[in-house]
């Protein structure tokens, strides 16, 4: 993975056309809990599948903050597929977030499997949101009162949870980010033209207005 600097970045009003490649230093954040998974002091919340799939919205920003008083968080993590190969990403949390004119594809055999939502009037609505990101691009990207180099192991309200190494069985859980973790939050943040390739997702509830799915075209 590539990642560039934060040279011309101004607070407020960012544009950088690789958005989560802010995080130079995140190489680093995923080699720290490669080392603490290796001691058995993280575990993964579920093992992925390790078939990403792509994702696009003409929007994505958010609409409220959690008790710590943030409304996105961005760490490095490293997830596990079920035969225990590790998928590193960039974590991105939105505390509650809205989406317009979604679009999720992923490959099912010689098929493509497309996911829309959130079309016209009616956005996605979702309530912590966790995207796992191998890549991420955005035609404009703005953040309001955003921290670089913010140790997100310290919030407690709610806390961060990372993945570490898949268990023995289906069933794993989840271990507090640990202390020291490097990331970036801010109170929120508004993308546009969003394009992004992904290994996870979930959230606390997902609303989807016009939600169809079919075969078809990638997004």
């Amino acid at each position: 993975m590539a990642y560039a600097g934060t040279a011309g970045m101004e607070f407020g009003r960012t544009r950088w056309r690789l958005v989560w490649f802010v995080l130079v230093p995140s190489l680093a954040a995923v080699a720290t809990l490669l080392l603490l998974i290796a001691n058995g002091l993280i575990a993964v919340s579920f093992a992925i599948s390790g078939t990403t799939f792509k994702v696009t919205a003409d929007s994505v920003k958010s609409t409220g903050v959690d008790g710590n008083g943030v409304g996105f968080y961005q760490f490095g993590v490293v997830n596990y597929a079920g035969d225990g190969t590790p998928n590193p990403a960039a974590e991105n949390v939105i505390s509650k977030a809205e989406l317009t004119n979604l679009c999720q594809s992923v490959s099912v055999g010689p098929f493509t499997l497309r996911l829309t939502a959130g079309t016209g009037s009616s956005p996605v609505q979702a309530s912590h949101l966790v995207i796992d990101a191998t890549s991420l691009s955005a035609d404009v990207a703005q953040f309001d009162n955003i921290n670089i180099g913010q140790d997100v192991g310290t919030y407690n309200n709610p806390g961060l949870t990372a993945p570490g190494a898949r268990g023995s069985g289906p069933n794993v859980v989840s271990g507090h980010v640990p202390l020291g973790t490097f990331g970036q939050t801010a109170d929120g943040v508004t993308l546009t033209g969003v394009k992004q390739v992904a290994n996870a997702t979930s959230a606390t509830s997902f609303t989807l207005p016009n939600l169809s799915l079919s075969f078809g075209s990638s997004c």
